[in-house]
């Protein structure tokens, strides 16, 4: 039977009859699972099931595969099942305060690994009226592992990696790389950017005018450019120095989420560029973009060099969106600092590509799109040997491809990776978003066969949400990583 609220779960409990709770996402169903219920109600008179609903499904890109309906039917079906719930939450915390089950069953994979935290969430929910735990003894096999291998239509590209990967144990050696970052201190210099995206509702066409007739209906302020990478490199990195300008207020207010995030503002009177965008409401396409002013002119003043002596890291990550911070002065002065540079140089519409990597003379690592490399070599076409002889050999070089992939350049190692994640909603920020991981990621010397996958797989779940509008958390990055290396 399915049941619908919390009241309804709550009237299930009976003082005679011993009640057992399973809780999971139970998307792909096979045998492991079937044995699991078979354990478990063995033990109890009355057996419920919660189902987690698939807003907090993340256990990769593509999960889950079927709906909370077709979930919630399939529990239905089975004979040892009891009732059925669909959980709307994080965990099954809030579950366990209503139902109050004798025994709470976890499959035996539980006993090894609780890297969300959610079981011991939930195990703090058994101890408040003496519930019990219990891991089933039975056969584990995983549904993702079948997805990965059936399912999913991997290109043989794609399947070849990923077994690699898998086979090399390769999910242990970067957990241990990003427990690294957690250690470490960021810098940041870059320039804000404030998007912002009116939904409007597409009524026809003007009577008087070819103009599109539009009803607002609400308006959503993101912060961008530098803003967006100093929170992603919050939620990896120990602490975030970040050295940018504009409103005082307005940047605190952005980042009142995010405490580990010190800002250095260096002009708080300097404007701050706004990208005004207009959206269909229903279907989110981009009708129209509005920018506030193309580049700042900073005042002679501003001297960068104090804010420079007072950094100790020997790594700064230079966020340049071609706004006028970074002149050939400033550059030069953090230059000659000898901090080991790394470059995200960004050419577009509004800068009309003139705002090229090569003015930059000395840096560690730098991550630009192709247009933007080939802007910078004046080329038509990708040009990899006139790319390596411009950066010297010294240099890790990051060629983003879009939908194609990217590409890691290092001496005479061309290291490609394939994309891993579909149904790309906005690619808004994620070039940003593979520059900062794979900038902290070589920061703690992964090794850089990884580096490429790695950065398209944090970009592509960055591009499943609208622009930067959502953040993507370590927590989520490790599951959907986890995930699709299960072959």
């Amino acid at each position: 039977m399915y049941l619908k609220t919390l009241k309804q779960l709550q009237q299930i409990k009976n003082k005679n009859l011993k009640v057992g709770l399973c809780h999971g996402v139970f998307d792909i169903l096979h045998n492991g699972h079937i044995e699991h219920f078979i354990s478990a109600k063995k033990q109890v008179d009355i057996l419920v099931v919660s189902v987690t609903t698939e807003k907090f499904v993340n256990k990769g890109p593509r999960q889950p595969i079927n709906n909370d309906k077709k979930r919630v039917n399939m529990l239905n079906s089975i004979k040892y099942i009891d009732y059925v719930f669909l959980n709307k939450d994080k965990n099954s915390a809030n579950i366990i305060k209503a139902l109050k089950p004798d025994i709470y069953f976890k499959g035996p994979d539980y006993l090894k690994s609780d890297s969300h935290g959610n079981l011991k969430k939930e195990v703090a929910a058994l101890k408040n009226y003496k519930g019990k735990i219990q891991f089933t003894e039975t056969h584990q096999m995983s549904s993702t592992s079948i997805l990965n291998n059936t399912v999913y239509n991997w290109t043989s590209e794609q399947k070849n990696i990923l077994k690699k990967l898998g086979n090399s144990n390769a999910y242990e050696k970067i957990i241990k790389k990003i427990n690294c970052l957690s250690s470490k201190s960021i810098t940041i210099i870059g320039e804000p950017i404030i998007d912002i995206y009116n939904f409007c509702e597409i009524k026809g066409i003007t009577t008087k005018d070819p103009a599109i007739s539009t009803l607002f209906k609400k308006k959503l302020s993101v912060a961008g450019g530098v803003l967006t990478i100093a929170k992603i490199a919050s939620l990896f990195a120990k602490q975030v120095n970040l050295i940018t300008y504009g409103n005082k207020k307005i940047l605190q207010n952005f980042f009142k989420d995010y405490n580990n995030i010190n800002i250095t503002n260096i002009d708080a009177k300097e404007r701050i560029q706004i990208k005004s965008r207009f959206l269909n409401y229903h279907r989110h396409e981009k009708l129209l973009q509005i920018t506030n002013f193309s580049e700042n002119s900073f005042s002679k003043n501003i001297n960068i060099n104090p804010f420079l002596k007072k950094i100790k890291t020997k790594e700064i990550i230079i966020c340049d969106f071609g706004l006028g911070l970074f002149n050939l002065e400033r550059i030069h002065d953090i230059e000659k600092s000898n901090f080991y540079l790394h470059l995200n140089v960004q050419t577009n519409s509004i800068n009309q590509g003139f705002n090229l990597f090569t003015k930059y003379k000395n840096y560690k690592y730098i991550s630009l799109d192709e247009r933007e490399w080939k802007l910078g070599t004046n080329s038509n076409h990708l040009n990899i040997e006139k790319i390596k002889k411009l950066i010297g050999r010294k240099v890790y070089a990051s060629i983003t491809l879009g939908s194609k992939g990217s590409c890691l350049l290092k001496n005479n190692k061309n290291i490609y990776s394939p994309t891993f994640v579909e149904n790309i909603k906005d690619t808004t920020g994620c070039g940003d978003a593979y520059f900062i991981i794979t900038s902290m990621l070589l920061n703690v010397d992964t090794d850089i066969n990884l580096i490429p996958f790695l950065g398209n797989l944090y970009a592509g779940m960055h591009g499943q949400n609208l622009g930067n509008s959502k953040i993507v958390s370590k927590i989520e990055f490790l599951k959907n990583l986890n995930s699709i290396l299960k072959f």
